[in-house]
């Protein structure tokens, strides 16, 4: 029997993929890692609608738990648990909705670098 990755084991069936825990591909990786260096390195906040943009693997314009915790865990190359999940979503959902939105990101990523 297949093993299934626990990223795959968060959707509801293989068969109907959420776009919410949609992989990153390779050339979004290196995004990703590209525009969190220029930030980190440069403060370009321009950079970080792109890097919003990489977690909306929806694209509805809101973070999802869900897609925050795919990406983390995806880039980070290991789990993402629940708690460090609802630590951090208490501290970036400023209007206590669920989501991150991208005023609330860039917030969050701009006192990273403060």
């Amino acid at each position: 029997m297949e093993e299934i990755p626990q990223s795959r084991a968060l959707d509801a069936s293989p068969l109907s993929p959420n776009p919410e825990t949609k992989p990153l591909n390779a050339e979004e990786i290196a995004a990703f890692n590209d525009i969190l260096v220029t930030y980190l390195t440069r403060h370009e906040t321009n950079r970080l609608e792109e890097l919003f943009g990489l977690f909306d693997r929806n694209r509805n314009g809101t973070l999802s738990p869900l897609e925050i915790k795919t990406v983390m865990e995806q880039v980070s190359g290991h789990g993402f648990s629940d708690d460090k999940l609802q630590n951090l979503l208490s501290i970036v959902d400023k209007n206590h909705d669920g989501q991150v939105d991208i005023r609330e990101f860039i917030s969050v990523m701009k006192r990273l670098t403060d």
